[in-house]
């Protein structure tokens, strides 16, 4: 539900984020940042109090407007922690105004975070950016990292054809993988592009497969565009490893539902047939067992490092959600 009495920016971001189907869970947290940091802005004419129960409001809705995206929700509720110790001299109790400032300054951090991480993964996963390379989706953190090691490869004077072969999923329904193609094709990437249904067949030949996530459960299982688990099942069958790289915000609270998104059934019925129903979910989990490593800007984690962070995505959720 879209709050009361919001400014239009903010009643147009949480809208464009809600009915977003083009981008990922990293860009679309990232539209959230950059919403509150704007809305925050000190000097802003109105009543502070007021405008801090606008934003309350505002970063709740953005909180839950995409349940199956962790990384929306944890990073409104990151910047939204900030009020929680925004204090004046001396200890005094915060003021509205204060307590703004500090929401302002957490989005601009959690903006810069964003940047850094993208930077961070790529150093972790350079050493597996060797042999053929598999992927499914159009993973945002993927894509830059894959799109880094070709920068560092040109500027070290590396020709185009020295990287590695990469095989991509058409990502069916969306096309994403077909997207990712073109756009990785241009910059030295040899890239073959396959059916969903060919992983089986294809994937033996890599030396290991690289996904993204739009979440990751508090037990370390992947939800990601549909596709990702039986992807993972013929990679540990192949015995080729599978590596999720993911920033650290998108892990979910232990409390957060496990909610798989579907949409629209005609992207496969077109046309409507006697006594056939179909269903078009977008997104599912892939157990932890399946998972090699999950690799985020902090290095690979553990199942323990997964359910700490867990634990701290569900106390900044909590604080939001009854203050």
């Amino acid at each position: 539900m879209m709050p009361p009495d919001q400014p239009e920016p903010l009643r147009a971001a949480i809208a464009r984020i809600r009915d977003d189907r083009d981008h990922g869970a990293s860009w679309l947290a990232r539209e959230a940042a950059a919403a509150l940091e704007e809305a925050s802005t000190p000097g802003t004419l109105g009543n502070d109090e007021e405008r801090l129960e606008r934003l309350r409001q505002a970063a709740r809705a953005l909180a839950t407007t995409r349940p199956s995206m962790a990384a929306l929700s944890n990073t409104v509720a990151r910047i939204w922690s900030a009020t929680r110790s925004a204090g004046g001299p001396d200890g005094e109790t915060s003021t509205a105004s204060a307590r703004l400032r500090a929401l302002h300054d957490a989005a601009e951090a959690q903006l810069r975070a964003w940047d850094e991480a993208s930077a961070a993964i790529y150093q972790h996963v350079r050493p597996l950016l060797r042999g053929v390379l598999f992927t499914h989706s159009r993973s945002g953190t993927v894509e830059q990292v894959l799109t880094r090691y070709a920068a560092v490869q040109r500027e070290q004077g590396t020709q185009g054809d020295a990287l590695p072969a990469l095989w991509l999923t058409e990502s069916r329904p969306g096309g994403e993988g077909v997207a990712l193609a073109r756009a990785l094709a241009p910059i030295g990437w040899q890239v073959t592009l396959i059916a969903d249904a060919a992983v089986g067949m294809f994937v033996r030949e890599a030396a290991a497969v690289l996904v993204g996530a739009d979440s990751i459960r508090a037990d370390g299982g992947v939800v990601n565009k549909v596709g990702t688990y039986p992807l993972a099942l013929a990679a540990q069958r192949a015995g080729v490893p599978m590596f999720v790289l993911t920033e650290s915000v998108k892990i979910a609270a232990p409390s957060a539902p496990l909610v798989l998104e579907e949409m629209d059934p005609r992207e496969l019925l077109p046309e409507p047939v006697p006594g056939v129903a179909a269903r078009n979910p977008y997104f599912e989990l892939t157990p932890a067992e399946l998972v090699n490593a999950t690799i985020t800007e902090r290095g690979r984690l553990s199942r323990q490092d997964i359910a700490a962070s867990a634990r701290d995505a569900e106390r900044d959720l909590a604080f939001l959600l009854s203050s």
